[in-house]
């Protein structure tokens, strides 16, 4: 896919130097880096979730998953709330 938007990001120089020299140790630049980074951090985590998403569907509706009575759903559902 080719790269069509810009992102402006500052770091320390602390930070900066270490970005730089391990981009340099995978013989890559900072902004390949910086994009391996978002896929691992933000684009990975958001297709597990999704999976598991996807995953407790098919457990529903295969009848595999056991779903509580409603008067335990509002009680979870209400310490939920409370927790927060």
């Amino acid at each position: 896919m080719p790269l069509t938007k810009k992102v402006m990001v500052l770091f320390d120089p602390r930070r900066y130097q270490k970005v730089e020299e391990e981009a340099k140790r995978r013989h890559s630049s900072v902004g390949a880096l910086i994009r391996e980074a978002v896929d691992k951090k933000i684009l990975e985590q958001a297709e597990v979730a999704e999976d598991a998403r996807l995953d407790a569907a098919r457990r529903i509706i295969s009848g595999k998953e056991e779903i509580p009575e409603w008067q335990e759903i509002e009680r979870l559902i209400a310490r939920g709330h409370i927790d927060e």
